[in-house]
């Protein structure tokens, strides 16, 4: 449940409620003050229970991963995730980090090439890992070959492992095939020309 309000929150979420309270226990009396953001987390056919959200929300304000702002007059409250509540959700996204193999190939590749230091050893461990598990195909030890635009994907990795000045990206076309057509062809990748 936090793991879907963090994600949730990471786009910007207004709920117009009745705020909760702040006199007694966490959340009392507090009369269908989540509808809003029940609606944007659940479809309408599953389940809700409104005190499962209601813990994950205090759970996640108290280890400072949200924090809550009240409206002037206090009939809005606005979910806002932290500076460690990004970081959390920047690792949510990392892990589910996925790029169709339904595009169309523009016969281009996508060289993907990074020089990390040694001192961030598990940085340059972790991407090549995660280059490994989205199928980019290895030609050397830190140059990587792609066949789709994966610019987003790429930077969204540098940010998280903080190696942005480390990695290039460039797209270009390959003299020999070194069977990589082949390779993600295997892999369930359509690789015909546009």
């Amino acid at each position: 449940m936090a793991k879907k309000i963090l994600l949730a929150l990471s786009t910007p979420l207004v709920v117009a409620t009745t705020p909760f309270s702040t006199t007694t226990n966490w959340a009392k009396n507090a009369e269908d003050n989540l509808d809003a953001l029940e609606d944007f987390l659940f479809p309408p056919d599953e389940e809700i229970d409104e005190n499962k959200i209601r813990r994950s929300l205090y759970s996640l304000k108290n280890r400072e991963y949200i924090k809550y702002i009240y409206s002037k007059d206090k009939t809005e409250i606005r979910f806002e995730l932290t500076k460690k509540g990004k970081e959390i959700v920047q690792g949510y996204q990392v892990d589910d980090l996925r790029i169709s193999k339904k595009q169309k190939w523009d016969g281009k590749w996508r060289f993907i090439v990074f020089d990390i230091p040694e001192k961030q050893r598990y940085c340059r461990d972790a991407l090549r890992g995660k280059l490994e598990t989205l199928e980019f195909f290895r030609i050397q030890q830190s140059v990587y070959l792609f066949p789709y635009s994966c610019e987003k994907e790429i930077d969204l990795l540098c940010e998280y492992f903080e190696i942005r000045r480390h990695v290039l990206i460039f797209t270009g076309n390959i003299n020999r095939d070194f069977g990589v057509k082949r390779h993600f062809q295997k892999l369930g990748f359509f690789l015909r020309i546009k």
